[in-house]
């Protein structure tokens, strides 16, 4: 279902705006997973959310891709694979 997700808010990104860039930050665990789909570039230490009475700490990646990445995926409908 994310990957479905992942796509259509790629086009409608595409078809709205044709942006120069699309970024986002998502959770470190994912990017390792490997779950995290189309976005070709990724680097850690994005977003660090700490939390201290509360012990939490929370490190997500950047994630992006280019703008001519995105409109070949969307001409040619061929997944990219993330790498760093």
């Amino acid at each position: 279902m994310s990957k479905i997700m992942a796509g259509i808010a790629r086009g409608v990104s595409f078809a709205m705006w044709v942006p120069d860039f699309l970024c986002a930050l998502v959770a470190r665990s994912l990017v390792e997973k490997g779950v995290v789909y189309g976005y070709s570039h990724h680097e850690p230490g994005g977003s660090i959310l700490q939390l201290i009475e509360e012990e939490i700490v929370d490190d997500d990646c950047l994630v992006w891709q280019t703008g001519e990445e995105l409109k070949s995926l969307v001409d040619g409908g061929r997944d990219l694979i993330l790498t760093s």
